[in-house]
């Protein structure tokens, strides 16, 4: 069980850093960004989702409309 959590919060960890590089956080922002996912897991990448979303929002993208 131990091992399926830290799997998941690594899992985690390497999609934040991937979000935040897609974001245009600056290296030292991915790496905090990195522990944070290690450490929180889910909840970092809820932060950087509401984050895209935004993005999305402020650039007139697909992604951001609510259905």
């Amino acid at each position: 069980m131990k091992e399926a959590i830290v799997v998941s919060n690594l899992s985690c960890a390497i999609v934040s850093a991937k979000w935040a590089l897609d974001l245009g956080f600056s290296q030292v922002r991915q790496i905090i960004i990195l522990i944070g996912g290690l450490i929180l897991g889910p909840l970092m990448l809820l932060v950087l989702y509401v984050y895209l979303i935004q993005k999305a929002k402020g650039e007139g993208q697909p992604g951001s409309k609510i259905v």
